[in-house]
């Protein structure tokens, strides 16, 4: 069985799969984990592997290596970029600038429908990578998720304080300001997906926590995956390294 985890700024996401089916899997916030809260793993003993994508930096993985270390006496292997994979093909001069998230997320979509994709990961921010024909990573574009843009308001407007999603008819004005914020972070988001689209016209796949609070908002038919990373993590051909 293999471990896959994926480590992100906000969120410790975790699966175990064995023969390509899903044995177990949780997730929780990456600070509680810097206090000292281990992972609550379960069906540990037939681990074999564990493979690990990390963009939250090293105290992070160092708390994940000290923790993992002294539960499991197996390999710990960091997924990388590669130049290739496959067909697919990254469009960046040096591969290992790329976010292993996002590689992660365009592998996975790419295996999963072999065709040219938008791929919408919503989570700290949305990122969107474009897939062209025979595998052909075009590039992509970075934009604050929406609780950066949530955050950045309340940080900067001190009468400014919102919670929520903002997707009940996002066209009708707020009547408060946390409507008002709500929605406005929202249609930014939206509106940004929906312009990408109509420049490049392809499928749309969707992923990350805010995916859901994005689907509904866009205009697009789009496809909705749970997590594109850790599926990503458990390909054949991605690039390993032993920590």
């Amino acid at each position: 069985m293999i471990l896959a985890i994926d480590a992100g700024n906000s969120r410790i996401k975790w699966r175990i799969i064995n023969d390509g089916q899903q044995i177990a899997q949780g997730a929780q916030s990456t600070a509680k984990l810097l206090e000292g809260e281990a992972l609550s793993l379960s069906e540990t003993q037939s681990i074999i592997e564990i493979r690990l994508a990390s963009v939250a930096g090293d105290e992070v993985v160092d708390s994940l290596k000290k923790q993992l270390s002294s539960q499991l006496s197996v390999p710990i292997r960091f997924a990388k970029v590669s130049a290739t994979m496959g067909e697919l093909r990254c469009a960046y001069e040096d591969p290992e600038t790329l976010g292993i998230d996002r590689w992660l997320a365009i592998a996975a979509a790419y295996h999963k429908y072999s065709q040219p994709l938008m791929v919408v990961d919503s989570g700290s921010a949305i990122t969107v990578d474009i897939i062209g024909p025979g595998g052909q990573h075009i590039g992509g574009y970075i934009l604050p998720g929406l609780t950066l843009m949530h955050d950045a308001l309340w940080r900067n407007t001190s009468d400014v304080r919102v919670v929520g999603s903002g997707t009940e008819e996002l066209w009708v004005p707020g009547k408060n300001t946390q409507q008002a914020v709500n929605k406005g972070c929202l249609l930014a988001a939206a509106s940004a997906i929906e312009s990408l689209a109509s420049q490049f016209p392809v499928r749309i796949v969707l992923t990350g926590g805010d995916a859901k609070i994005i689907s509904q908002a866009i205009n697009l038919d789009a496809d909705n995956h749970s997590n594109l990373v850790l599926d990503g993590l458990v390909l054949d051909g991605i690039e390993l390294q032993d920590c």
